[in-house]
């Protein structure tokens, strides 16, 4: 359903995508995970056909992106990170808006379903820009698929969200998922990014690693190893030339170290998180 071969995309001097490549299925939810400025939303936007690339091609619901950007977009749905609701307009106004763009003659009915189906009835009615974040982050993910997209992208959908709220959302992702979609998702809270079926992690425009969160959890045990230490000191554990990393952890230390570091007493294995995962190979890529 998405297919990226190659894409590169500058800005002048600024290289925001250098011979990016991945493929998500339907009924997949694929995270791309990156720290601000990695190149996630620039990805984004030349797959949904907002951004013409560099070079490379991309194919999304089965269209070359580049050639037939009108169609490929009655065929997705896209919530950016701006909550792209309007706050003058109420819920119920904001959905029919939505489908009747798409579906005209089905606008009402689509839009009766996503009130149901995103617990948005009580809301109906209501301003969406007195909505509370989350609620107007649900509304920004209802309009997105209110027209039932075959692919969905969703560039940072929970930014700003207390846990709960975003707890809620990825439910909602992953029922639309379910419902046959290929989902693609941006973040960099590395929390979430376990919530996704398959990853792409992203830094500088270029393509890490990809695979699901365990895939790439093997592949940093592989190069490194992940342990916790307590009576030892951060410092000197910092000045050890086989530590990759160490920081602060409760009452004692974590650190990524080289397959060759000793483990001596204090110490014991740990499973790596992705955030470790994404140090590790961030690490080794600058």
């Amino acid at each position: 359903m998405v297919h990226a071969e190659e894409l590169t995309r500058s800005f002048g001097a600024l290289r925001a995508l250098d011979r990016v490549s991945l493929k998500v299925r339907p009924g997949e939810v694929f995270g791309l995970l990156g720290p601000n400025g990695a190149g996630k939303t620039t990805l984004v936007r030349v797959l949904t056909g907002v951004l013409r690339p560099d070079g490379g091609r991309a194919w999304v619901a089965g269209l070359d992106v580049a050639r037939a950007s009108y169609r490929v977009k009655e065929r997705i749905g896209y919530a950016t990170q701006e909550q792209s609701v309007y706050r003058d307009l109420t819920v119920e106004e904001n959905l029919l808006f939505r489908a009747s763009l798409y579906r005209p003659k089905e606008a009402k009915a689509l839009a009766e379903e996503a009130l149901v189906r995103f617990g948005l009835g009580p809301y109906a009615k209501a301003l969406a820009g007195h909505l509370s974040g989350g609620w107007r982050q649900r509304l920004a993910l209802a309009q997105a698929v209110v027209h039932r997209p075959e692919v969905l992208f969703l560039d940072e959908p929970t930014t700003g969200l207390d846990p709960l709220s975003r707890r809620g959302i990825w439910d909602l992702i992953h029922e639309e998922a379910k419902r046959g979609a290929a989902v693609l998702v941006t973040t960099h809270y590395m929390d979430e990014a376990e919530r996704c079926h398959r990853l792409a992690l992203l830094l500088g425009g270029r393509v890490l690693a990809q695979g699901t969160p365990q895939e790439l959890k093997a592949l940093a045990r592989e190069r490194a190893r992940f342990l916790f230490a307590q009576g030892v000191s951060l410092e000197a554990l910092r000045g050890l030339p086989d530590v990759l990393e160490a920081w602060p952890s409760g009452e004692g230390v974590r650190l990524i170290a080289r397959p060759s570091f000793p483990l001596g007493p204090g110490f014991r294995e740990v499973e790596p998180s992705l955030e470790d995962v994404f140090v590790l190979l961030a690490k080794e890529a600058l």
